[in-house]
């Protein structure tokens, strides 16, 4: 039920026909079993190995490839191509399978996840069942440390106080009641209602199931993210290139084959020469370098504690304009922390707190003087002494993942960190308190209290919200007002603390509750009030400034209130003078069009649910931005499959967020994501080199088959193709692939984090690549041609074999020229890339193989050279050098 919480809970019982007392009779839950089904998220059927290794081929590029093998194998001469290029794209698809066969299915993790079982009342009596045999209508028991298990209406409430993170980002517990909401409310703020895998943390309670299944906001989030239907900017790219590859063939074999069919050629010959030109255009051994490159860089970001889930997604992470950050767990550490105590001495004293988390490392200072030369600060002291005495909660630390796990309230885990902090001061003090009485803490006085016997006298001490304490204490309220809202306007949650020396003989007359309620009524001294946040991950200020400093724009998304929010993203440098913010109740005011006008100076997004987050990501991108997500909840599922890059945290975050992620932070640490960022832009340039390197040399083979097929066409004359379709694919397979694994390993560009780099609007294949691509493509291809027709009329065979080498030795030029895009082969280094040099290596050694060794002359059809051709060849192929040194010259001088 969508109005629940509007809804009285005597006319939602009646509605939901159960009776809070005796719960479903066994009957009507059967019948409700098979109306509604069970209270289970919808499955999907896994994928087997076969079916996986199926889907690799789903590429355009692929598609491609098997045409090309098909073509060759029916109308070849020689069918060892088509076997050459199968077995490239059934290794490339081995790769791929292995990667995804790790990945588990996100809907299978949201299953576990919320694996509970339940105390239910059915017919009068209180049985265990498991959470999926729930139905709308069934009474479920609640207690603490117990996972909700399906979405609830409550019907009463005992201390009830929820831990919602995971869904809504709230970091601070959210206490429930069965009051009536009226007006319409997000999630966060629905009081009277529980969602199924959120925690209780305290109290006890009874409620009515309202939601089940899919039907549940865990369940609304698993549809949405199933819906979900987007593409990496890498896997976007490939298919556009695979598309104009695929146009440019189909245009040019169609034009060449009219030519030759109104000139009278066989048709037979014309396909062979046409297969010759189709082998030059696809670029067999692209698949296999790209995937290569994208492995060694996700080894290379494993190093920075990032775990690549997806592997086309490590490229995008280098184009990445926008980061959306979900605050809880990824700012901050979802421990709450003392930042700030104030106490009411003459002036009113304001005292940091410094530390991270549930730590106990850090310093209490006053103006930046240590506590420990403040000794005569009593109030401050007893401050600590009531945070110890009256905490019962467990903080345990898991070292290996470095995270802490509460057993407990973390309000109270917080103040007694405080109370370490202190110091022996405190902890010495502590053994002299011997416990009298407990009140626990309770939604209707909302407080916490405790009397001891100290000395032979009875102190009070009490926690408690600030208007609980003050009606009960005596104060200076202008003074305490001040600086209550001097808390309240950093997005504190404030805590007061206070004290009384109560009468011995009250203290023994004392028996019931009630009776040491009612000590406290008055005459509470104030000791002061302790300002409560969830902890701000140390490295995240500088992260952010280097983010910005790379010339990405940084927008946090948070669930929690905009107080808070504002709060956090101006201590973190998120939100700035001038920057615009909008909270989750205006989003939904504001149409797509309204937001997108505003959209570029939102810096900060409030009470946002799951839905918000992800229509914000949708609406960066739909402005031309490339968007990367973080998050660590089961509410930032969708919007991280939506994102271009989704980036979940490794140790706090839920199974749910890492497998909807395309990267995780296996350590948390924000500072990972830039470091990421610089390997991502490292990687890009890598692609792009790799492209550019790839389709010069293509194209060079592309114009000397395309110059000769024209020429034959044009004339009549039966002019043999220059290189036979055998050496082609040697050429693209060997040389080109070779020669981009060494491009792959060269080092990193300088000043790939400086704000430049993005102004540029960069993308894999553009205009200037293209030019690029056909300055070094125009020579090799004219030179290669010039060269088999001055030695083809004498010795066919000894021309091919001149052809190949000189376009092989083009090929091991043009490496070089593709190193940097604008950087001089001598400002580089010539031997700052080993591996291109040990490649380069045994390339030379391979193409001297098929020239000299005699099963390898057979197979590709060459002769043996002698030293005065491969002169010939190195003199007419070096310049290509010079050639691309003077034009990166004159480019820098142009655009400096």
């Amino acid at each position: 039920m969508n109005n629940a919480y509007q809804t009285p809970v005597e006319t939602l019982l009646q509605d939901l026909k159960t009776s809070p007392d005796q719960g479903l009779l066994p009957t009507e839950v059967e019948i409700r079993h098979k109306e509604h089904g069970y209270n289970t998220l919808k499955t999907i059927k896994q994928q087997n190995i076969i079916s996986l290794f199926i889907s690799q081929f789903q590429n355009p590029l692929v598609y491609i490839l098997f045409f090309a093998a098909v073509i060759i194998f029916i109308f070849g001469e020689d069918k060892l191509d088509a076997f050459i290029i199968s077995g490239v794209l059934f290794f490339n698809a081995i790769l791929g399978t292995i990667q995804e066969a790790r990945t588990k299915n996100i809907i299978e993790n949201l299953k576990r996840y919320i694996k509970t079982e339940s105390v239910v009342l059915r017919n009068g009596k209180k049985v265990i069942v498991d959470d999926k045999d729930l139905v709308v209508g069934d009474i479920i028991l609640l207690q603490e440390g117990q996972r909700v298990p399906a979405d609830a209406r409550v019907i009463t409430a005992n201390n009830l106080r929820i831990d919602e993170a995971v869904l809504t980002g709230e970091a601070h517990a959210t206490e429930k009641d069965n009051a009536t909401i009226e007006h319409s409310a997000p999630l966060g703020d629905r009081k009277n209602m529980l969602f199924k895998g959120t925690y209780i943390v305290t109290g006890s309670g009874k409620a009515v199931v309202t939601a089940i299944g899919t039907a549940t906001e865990i369940g609304k989030i698993q549809v949405i993210t199933e819906e979900i239907d987007t593409d990496i900017p890498l896997r976007k790219e490939l298919e556009r290139v695979s598309h104009w590859i695929l146009v440019f063939i189909l245009g040019t074999c169609l034009f060449l084959f009219a030519i030759g069919i109104f000139t009278g050629k066989p048709i037979k010959e014309l396909l062979v020469m046409l297969t010759a030109l189709f082998i030059c255009v696809v670029p067999e051994g692209l698949p296999v370098v790209l995937t290569l490159v994208l492995v060694a860089g996700a080894l290379q970001m494993a190093k920075h504690f990032v775990l690549v889930r997806n592997m086309q997604a490590v490229e995008a992470l280098g184009r990445t304009d926008v980061i959306v950050i979900d605050k809880t767990g990824t700012l901050t550490r979802n421990e709450m922390v003392v930042s700030q105590v104030w106490t009411p001495d003459s002036q009113g004293s304001f005292w940091q707190v410094s530390g991270q988390g549930y730590r106990s490392e850090g310093i209490i200072s006053k103006n930046g003087t240590p506590v420990t030369a403040h000794a005569e600060e009593n109030a401050l002291i007893e401050m600590a002494i009531a945070s110890q005495l009256l905490n019962n909660t467990e903080i345990i630390h898991i070292m290996p993942q470095d995270v802490f796990d509460i057993k407990g309230d973390p309000t109270e885990a917080a103040l007694s960190v405080f109370a370490e902090k202190m110091g022996t001061v405190v902890s010495e003090q502590i053994s002299l308190y011997e416990k009298i009485y407990e009140i626990p803490f309770s939604s209707v006085t909302r407080y916490h209290a405790g009397f001891y016997r100290k000395n032979g006298e009875c102190i009070a001490f009490i926690v408690g919200s600030p208007e609980s304490v003050l009606k009960r204490s005596f104060h200076e309220s202008q003074k305490t007002k001040i600086a209550l809202d001097d808390f309240l306007e950093k997005g504190l949650r404030v805590v007061a603390i206070g004290t009384k020396q109560v009468p011995f003989e009250e203290c023994n007359n004392a028996h019931s509750l009630e009776d040491y309620q009612a000590l406290l009524e008055t005459k509470m001294h104030l000791l002061g009030f302790a300002g409560i946040e969830d902890s701000i991950r140390g490295e995240v200020n500088s992260a952010i400034q280097e983010a910005r400093n790379a010339g990405l724009s940084i927008i946090m998304a948070t669930g929690d209130h905009q107080i808070t929010g504002l709060h956090v993203a101006q201590q973190v440098g998120i939100f700035k003078e001038g920057d615009d913010y909008v909270d989750g109740s205006e989003i939904n005011e504001l149409n797509d069009e309204d937001l997108l006008k505003r959209i570029d100076h939102i810096t900060v997004f409030s009470r946002v649910s799951a839905q918000h987050k992800m229509r914000i990501v949708q609406l960066l991108q739909r402005s031309g931005k490339i968007v990367a997500m973080t998050g660590d909840g089961i509410n930032d599922a969708p919007s991280l499959v939506t994102a271009d890059l989704g980036i979940a945290m490794g140790s706090g975050g839920t199974e749910v967020a890492k497998q909807a992620a395309d990267l995780v932070l296996l350590n948390d640490s924000f500072i990972n994501i830039i470091n990421a960022i610089e390997e991502g832009r490292h990687i890009f340039y890598t692609l792009k080199r790799i492209i550019l390197y790839f389709f010069s040399t293509n194209m060079g083979e592309i114009l000397i088959v395309l110059f000769a097929l024209v020429a034959s066409l044009i004339t009549g004359t039966d002019l043999p193709l220059p290189i036979t379709a055998v050496q082609i694919l040697w050429l693209n397979l060997v040389t080109d692939g070779f020669l981009d694994v060494g491009l792959s390993m060269e080092p990193k560009e300088p000043d790939l984090l400086k704000n430049f780099w993005l102004t540029k609007k960069p993308r894999l294949i553009d205009g200037t690549l293209l030019l690029k691509m056909l300055f070094m493509a125009i020579p090799m291809g004219v030179g290669s041609l010039a060269v088999f027709l001055y030695y083809y009329t004498t010795d066919l065979a000894h021309a091919r074999t001149m052809t190949v080498v000189t376009m092989a030795m083009y090929q091991w030029f043009n490496a070089w020229n593709c190193r940097s895009e604008t950087r001089s082969l001598f400002e580089l280094g010539l031997f700052s890339n080993k591996l291109l040099i040990a490649v380069m290596l045994l390339v030379v050694a391979l193409q001297s193989a098929i020239v000299y060794v005699p099963f390898m002359r057979h197979i590709f059809k060459t002769v043996p050279l002698s030293a005065h051709d491969w002169l010939i060849i190195i003199c007419l192929t070096a310049p290509i050098v010079v050639m691309e040194e003077v034009r990166k010259f004159v480019a820098k001088k142009l655009y400096a």
